[in-house]
């Protein structure tokens, strides 16, 4: 710990800031001083629930509605490719 300075008498501002510092840095010292990094790692663990989209009642219509004529190839095609780069892009 740094020394007192010499003009720091008991009401002045600098020992005032001395004792800030002092009492700033016990807590640091102390293992107190907690950041949103530690939070997390002290929670538990984050899950992830993965679902396959196969049986999903979209994709269910999705098909139901292609194979009824509801939905035109070319439209179709064009929602697939954007799924296909979405889907690549997050298996990387």
């Amino acid at each position: 710990m740094s020394e007192k300075p010499k003009n720091a008498t008991a009401n002045s501002p600098l020992a005032d800031l001395e004792a800030l510092v002092s009492r700033l840095d016990a807590g640091l010292g102390s293992g107190k001083r907690r950041d949103a990094i530690d939070a997390i790692l002290a929670s538990s663990p984050r899950t992830t629930q993965v679902e396959s989209l196969r049986d999903h009642e979209a994709i269910q219509r999705f098909r139901k509605e292609f194979a009824d004529g509801l939905i035109r190839v070319d439209t179709a095609r064009q929602l697939l490719g954007l799924i296909r780069v979405a889907v690549d892009a997050v298996m990387k």
